[in-house]
């Protein structure tokens, strides 16, 4: 059985209460490449991480894409649709095979309501994500090489809730990696070279990569 004490949000609550939110949940699974929530959708739940890694995404004016956060396992996404009653704000699309769960919409607002600890817990929740958005635009006036090896950072922090900055990458297509650092595809191509040859990160059997050092760079975002 799903133990929802293992994600932050819900680690403060009783364990009926945790039974009441999994009441006719789902367990779900997406291919890498496949979305798992379009924006204007509907939010009818919420999705809990198990597996896997995905990106948060919106196309701006001229069309690009502009990536706003990755989720992994002990993460949650479309928390927010529920809250406001609004349609989803951004596309959420799986970077590797994920598993999910999927929990209803009226258990959570129903507890939100009457538990003051879990809109608390909430609450923190967003203003880490906005803390995390915030530096990654930042980032985004940075070199090449940083934004590249903070992206690396990023998605080996987010393969399990205490993984370290270390760990080895899931394998992604270069044109993700570029997408995900902001760059163009050539200059993440001759970046990710570049730093390889500069002993900073390894390639690995089956196309993955590992960071060799991580200092002075930030963490999860």
């Amino acid at each position: 059985m799903l133990d929802l004490a293992s994600y932050a949000l819900f680690a403060d609550l009783r364990e009926e209460q945790r039974c009441q939110l999994l009441d006719q949940h789902r367990v779900l699974r997406f291919m890498a490449g496949r979305p798992l929530l379009h924006e204007q959708d509907d939010g009818q739940g919420m999705f809990l991480f198990r597996q896997g890694i995905a990106k948060v995404r919106s196309i701006d004016v001229e069309g690009q894409e502009v990536v706003l956060s990755l989720l992994g396992p002990g993460d949650l996404c479309g928390e927010m649709a529920i809250l406001q009653g609004a349609p989803r704000s951004a596309d959420v699309i799986c970077l590797t095979d994920c598993e999910l769960v999927l929990l209803r919409a009226a258990p959570f607002q129903a507890l939100l309501h009457q538990e003051p600890r879990l809109a608390l817990a909430l609450a923190r929740l967003e203003a880490r994500r906005l803390q995390n958005l915030n530096r990654r635009f930042v980032r985004r006036e940075s070199s090449a090489a940083a934004r590249l090896l903070q992206v690396l950072e990023d998605l080996a922090t987010r393969t399990a809730p205490e993984a370290p900055p270390t760990a080895p990458i899931p394998p992604l297509p270069q044109r993700e990696l570029a997408a995900l650092s902001g760059l163009a595809r050539e200059t993440a191509s001759r970046t990710l070279v570049r730093l390889r040859r500069q002993g900073l990160v390894e390639q690995m059997p089956g196309g993955r990569l590992r960071l060799v050092s991580c200092e002075q760079r930030g963490g999860r975002g």
